[in-house]
């Protein structure tokens, strides 16, 4: 049985956390999303190109931040971020103010869906989406103007095709030791489980369909735009009164069930459309953010 998933994640912006507005710290609080910047990949009438993109997405380690111009329009995002890793990795203790894990991860060899949502702690609980099939797609994205129901809709960040996974569990500490492309465990798996847990769960690593090895053509992307200095950026990608969406969704999931990949190919399609209308390209691969020593205050 093939899916199509929209998951939805806080749609609240990361902004400046020193005195200078210039830098945002490792988040320890909650999730947030970034408007981002970094050399990537994208595909543009057939073409594979290089360039500077710009897109919404997560990226939880820290980052440069710039103002944009955007005070009378909340939609439009008002600081854009340039990611980068500090050169000494933090250690998280796992208690109240542990380093957040970025989930998805775009950058890198290909896009990576690690935990989020894949089990519920209380009832320590296995849900739907540590069981999805390869050829499913998620949508991954924020719920914009939650409370106004006429207004409200999907406004999408990452489109996920599944292409391979990697069952792993957490309460064993050798868990993905021997997978760490792009430093990926340090980055996030140390991140979302600093500790080995105390009860034993089957959860998995999902890897995303790339354009060299796509799943019945699909291909995993963000929408981005050519980064070209511009004061402004772009609006996240609306998605509204589809069969596939519920416009003011909450936080649990919603699932579409498809007979077969013909018809997951059909929303992927549609949605690909949609970012050509807006003027976007598909960010297919982004660079792993460098490491860089500290220029700033981690508070």
């Amino acid at each position: 049985m093939f899916e199509v998933i929209q998951f939805t994640h806080p749609g609240k912006e990361h902004k400046p956390d020193n005195p200078q507005k210039n830098h945002k710290s490792w988040n320890k609080g909650q999730h947030k999303r970034k408007f981002l910047c970094c050399n990537g990949y994208y595909k543009q009438n057939n073409k594979i190109l290089k360039d500077k993109l710009a897109f919404w997405g997560e990226w939880e380690p820290p980052s440069k931040v710039k103002k944009l111009d955007n005070k009378d329009d909340k939609e439009m995002p008002q600081w854009l971020h340039f990611p980068y890793l500090p050169n000494k990795m933090p250690i998280s203790d796992g208690y109240q103010l542990s380093y957040q894990n970025t989930d998805p991860f775009v950058f890198g060899k290909h896009f990576r869906y690690l935990v989020c949502k894949q089990f519920k702690p209380k009832l320590k609980k296995e849900t739907f989406l540590s069981r999805l099939n390869i050829g499913s797609i998620i949508l991954f994205g924020s719920t914009i103007n939650q409370k106004d129901k006429s207004n409200a809709y999907f406004a999408l960040d990452t489109i996920f095709v599944i292409s391979d996974y990697i069952e792993y569990d957490p309460s064993d500490p050798n868990a993905l030791n021997n997978y760490n492309i792009d430093n990926y465990k340090d980055i996030v798996y140390k991140m979302a489980f600093p500790k080995p847990l105390d009860f034993s769960l089957k959860l998995r690593l999902y890897i995303g369909a790339t354009i060299e090895n796509p799943i019945e053509g699909m291909y995993s992307f963000s929408p981005a735009k050519v980064y070209k200095n511009e004061p402004h950026g772009f609006k996240r990608l609306k998605l509204k009164n589809l069969p596939y969406i519920t416009n003011n969704l909450n936080a649990a999931p919603k699932r579409t069930f498809l007979k077969d990949i013909t018809e997951v190919k059909i929303i992927w399609e549609e949605i690909r459309e949609k970012c050509k209308k807006e003027g976007l390209v598909e960010g297919i691969k982004f660079d792993m953010p460098h490491k860089e020593s500290t220029l700033f205050s981690e508070r």
